[in-house]
């Protein structure tokens, strides 16, 4: 009986769903037409930024830290250029034929300023990478290897890189590069850098990773408290199935606290790096984790057990927590809900659960797809939560 309720369903829904090679450095020839793109390590990643002049190809300073991971200060008045990595630190000033390369000088093309933006040519940045660079003529794109793939991210004044090869992090102590001991993200094979600065020389590090394998999709996030150079606390939160965030989580959040997450706990970091809560979320919702943590607020906590992804609502005002689909929904669809919340692993069911919309003031607002049998089966409904003081 069940069996044949539920092909039903999946056919309704599905109606609805229906109508709603490294070259060596060789230096372009004079004639040669602008670049339409920049590949490096063999995927093209940017299209009509590059520069040729005179032979040689240069790249806006604008993407440097996007591309390559340089944290980038130029002073306007001296026309000092100056790009810090770990394994790498350049400084050119504008028009003069020299750059300085991890504190040798050599012999380089110059840097120049043009419409507000400076370019640095790629020869220079090549040879700071101990790396190859050069022109592909036949696919019309300079080429780059970056042999350790770092990647940076700044926020409230710190700054912290990531080697995708090595899996090393370091933090911008005092304006070097420092190794961060305890920190390690080799698991990764590629992914972003996030870095929230909490002031007091504190930030939160995440280093994320998502991607599809196997019919599924893979969350590999990796996180650090960071303070004075130090790894204070850390977690690591992995998840495998058919939840992707950027589809079925939140799409407009209110104001987030800055926290860290094993999928078990949920550790709220305040100003300075200092412990603000720690929640222990099986018994908080009552539930068995482990958990996607959605938005962690001052107010609430929501967050989706990864055996049933319906979403739960943790009110920190009053201690209350809640399945939304319990709480939230009819009866006739609270209990057709209750009999397939086991069903993750199906898309239409898993994009028909409730999803937060927005915050309106003390209500919040959620979205789902109508599943009980009737009139308005398959058609999106909207509910509300009024957060109680």
């Amino acid at each position: 009986m069940m069996k044949n309720r539920w092909v039903k369903w999946a056919a309704g829904l599905l109606a609805g769903s229906l109508l709603i090679a490294p070259l060596p450095h060789q230096e372009a020839q004079a004639a040669a037409p602008k670049p339409l793109s920049l590949s490096i390590n063999g995927s093209s990643v940017e299209n009509g930024e590059l520069e040729v002049r005179a032979g040689h190809t240069y790249m806006p300073i604008s993407r440097l830290s996007e591309l390559l991971g340089f944290l980038v200060e130029y002073d306007r008045d001296s026309k000092i250029l100056t790009l810090v990595r770990p394994d790498a630190t350049v400084r050119m000033k504008l028009g003069n034929e020299t750059a300085e390369i991890n504190g040798q000088r050599m012999k380089s093309t110059a840097a120049f300023s043009e419409n507000n933006q400076v370019f640095v040519p790629l020869r220079t940045l090549s040879t700071a990478l101990k790396s190859k660079a050069g022109w592909d003529s036949a696919r019309g794109s300079a080429t780059l290897e970056d042999p350790e793939r770092y990647r940076m991210d700044t926020s409230g004044g710190r700054t912290a890189w990531v080697s995708f090869t090595s899996g090393e992090v370091y933090s911008l102590e005092s304006g070097v590069p420092k190794k961060l001991a305890q920190a390690d993200v080799s698991e990764l094979e590629w992914g972003t850098v996030d870095v929230r600065g909490l002031g007091g020389n504190a930030y939160v590090l995440t280093v994320e990773r998502q991607y599809g394998a196997s019919m599924q999709a893979v969350q590999n996030r990796f996180q650090y408290l960071v303070k004075d150079g130090i790894v204070k606390k850390q977690a690591h939160f992995r998840y495998s199935g058919m939840y992707l965030p950027t589809e079925l989580g939140p799409q407009r959040l209110p104001a987030q606290r800055a926290y860290l997450t094993d999928g078990q706990t949920v550790e709220v970091v305040g100003a300075g790096g200092s412990p603000a809560a720690e929640y222990n979320l099986a018994e908080l919702t009552k539930q068995t984790g482990p958990f996607i943590v959605e938005s962690v607020t001052a107010d609430y906590l929501l967050v989706r057990a990864f055996d049933t992804l319906q979403p739960t609502i943790a009110n920190l005002r009053t201690g209350e927590a809640a399945r939304l689909d319990q709480k939230l929904l009819d009866a006739a669809e609270a209990k057709e809900w209750s009999e397939v919340s086991s069903d993750v692993g199906d898309p239409l069911l898993l994009s028909s659960r409730l999803r937060f919309d927005r915050q309106d003031g003390e209500q919040l607002i959620f979205t789902y797809k109508r599943i009980a049998p009737g009139s308005v089966f398959g058609q999106e409904a909207t509910v509300s939560y009024k957060l109680s003081k």
